[in-house]
């Protein structure tokens, strides 16, 4: 099975493990590995993520703060962007539903035996705002990769 591995941010998981209701919940079927990286199915490539994507399934749910941290990540899709090196991660857009939101840019792909790996990764204006102020457009994220598992 072919997966995407994803920690998202390790400085705000953290975060939320030192706050006295923060959690980190997979949705399925995505996994939590190892307390920071979570495991995404992949379920296609192309379809209406467009052509050169691959689509994942599941998602995460961050909380906290009494319920006034409530962010999901869900669907997640590695999709060409622009420029030769240029990748944007996607996710189901949680306020517009069937809508796709563009979470964050993605530097040049390293292919590796059974792994695809990006760097570079980094908020989006839209990502961004799903913070509600702590992160802005460029922020790093956790690189990403797309295992044979």
């Amino acid at each position: 099975m072919t997966s995407l591995h994803w920690g998202v941010k390790a400085s705000f998981l953290g975060y939320l493990g030192a706050m006295p209701d923060g959690e980190v919940t997979p949705l399925a079927p995505a996994e939590l590995l190892d307390g920071r990286t979570l495991r995404f199915p992949e379920i296609g490539t192309g379809g209406a993520a467009g052509a050169g994507s691959r689509r994942f399934a599941g998602g995460v749910r961050f909380t906290g703060h009494g319920g006034v941290l409530d962010l999901v990540i869900a669907e997640p899709a590695l999709e060409s962007g622009d420029g030769p090196d240029g990748w944007i991660v996607t996710i189901a857009d949680p306020y517009a539903p069937g809508a796709r939101l563009a979470l964050a840019t993605v530097g040049p792909i390293d292919e590796r035996a059974g792994r695809t790996v990006g760097g570079g990764v980094a908020l989006t204006e839209a990502g961004a705002d799903l913070f509600f102020g702590p992160y802005v457009a460029g922020t790093p994220l956790d690189d990403i990769a797309v295992v044979d598992d």
